[in-house]
């Protein structure tokens, strides 16, 4: 039902990569499940998996991340030369998530930048024990916004509003993937204030706020755990937004 990938990628020249890779990979994998099925990848796009409550919200259920290995960073962005290995992990619920690898079997190959990687290989996921305290790393921001006046206002860790919509995406996510709502206990906790990092992502012609680079603890049964773990915390998910790496865990 929920899974995750690791996918070997191979840079077939040199190039710059721009920081803000999110959105151009995003639609680079809409178009990959364009090419297995296009009606599903219209719906998700357009309509997506929508929460059961008033607000009608919208999921496509899907994140990732890419992983870079001594690529040189500067100011231009991250320098790629030609067949550098990058590890692109993306993970989520099954049907996004196979229809993505179905179009990777199709066209193999990512244009980022002008850069053109091609598919090596794809590795499964390591084992994880979800248990009902983990703990995880923040590998991508966690970004919650509201409105506020007719403006988007960007929550931070040390507002409580934070958590609270963080714990209310979950609730949303895990009664999508299950068909019933969770109401068993939902704690987070961030593990060192100090450790906070926030980060600016372009998305199309706007920015998005978020925060990384810190341990999170979460408290709750063991298929909230795959949601949070597999589909990622707080909004813009399918955006490369709020990925979790597994640290460890315990009754």
């Amino acid at each position: 039902m929920l899974s995750r990938k690791s996918i070997i990628l191979k840079a077939e020249s040199n190039g710059v990569l721009d920081y803000n890779w999110n959105y151009p990979l995003s639609a680079s994998l809409f178009n990959k499940m364009s090419l297995y099925d296009v009606k599903f990848a219209e719906f998700l796009h357009d309509e997506g998996f929508r929460s059961n409550d008033e607000k009608k919200k919208k999921f496509k259920l899907i994140n990732f991340m890419m992983l870079f290995n001594n690529q040189k960073m500067d100011s231009k962005g991250i320098n790629i030369n030609k067949n550098d290995e990058i590890v692109l992990i993306i993970s989520g619920y099954k049907d996004p998530m196979n229809a993505i690898l179905q179009g990777l079997c199709i066209n193999n190959e990512i244009n980022l930048n002008n850069i053109i990687f091609k598919v090596v290989d794809i590795k499964n996921d390591r084992r994880v024990k979800f248990n009902k305290i983990n703990i995880y790393k923040v590998m991508t921001p966690i970004v919650e916004s509201i409105w506020e006046n007719g403006l988007v206002k960007f929550l931070n860790p040390y507002e409580p509003e934070y958590y609270d919509a963080i714990k209310q995406n979950l609730k949303r996510k895990y009664e999508i993937i299950y068909k019933k709502p969770y109401n068993g206990e939902l704690k987070l906790m961030i593990e060192n204030m100090l450790k906070i990092k926030k980060k600016s992502i372009r998305i199309k012609n706007g920015y998005i706020h978020g925060y990384s680079n810190f341990e999170i603890l979460v408290q709750c049964d063991k298929d909230m755990q795959k949601v949070a773990y597999y589909c990622g915390l707080g909004q813009n998910s399918s955006m490369g937004i709020g990925l979790l790496n597994y640290i460890t865990g315990g009754e």
